[in-house]
């Protein structure tokens, strides 16, 4: 299927937790792929996401989690037509 919607959906739920005042939260780590964090009902569905990028990340050791979720959400976007980032 069309992975491009859910691809941004990742990376805007695993950066969206950012707090700019107490410097917590975020994408660091890509903490999303944790099942505590998949199991929150707004990341409903995304665990099929993460699934689907283990094998890059596997090909591909030394992105971390974190870059590779931001980075498909870039891609996803430019892909489906959005604005080149």
């Amino acid at each position: 299927g069309d992975f491009g919607p859910t691809m941004v959906r990742l990376a805007w739920h695993s950066s969206g937790t950012y707090d700019k005042m107490s410097k917590t939260g975020g994408n660091g780590g890509g903490t999303i792929r944790f099942k505590e964090e998949l199991a929150h009902g707004g990341n409903a569905g995304l665990d099929k996401a993460v699934a689907k990028l283990e094998p890059i990340h596997r090909k591909h050791p030394s992105i971390s989690y974190a870059d590779l979720f931001a980075y498909v959400g870039v891609v996803a976007i430019e892909q489906m037509g959005g604005p080149k980032l």
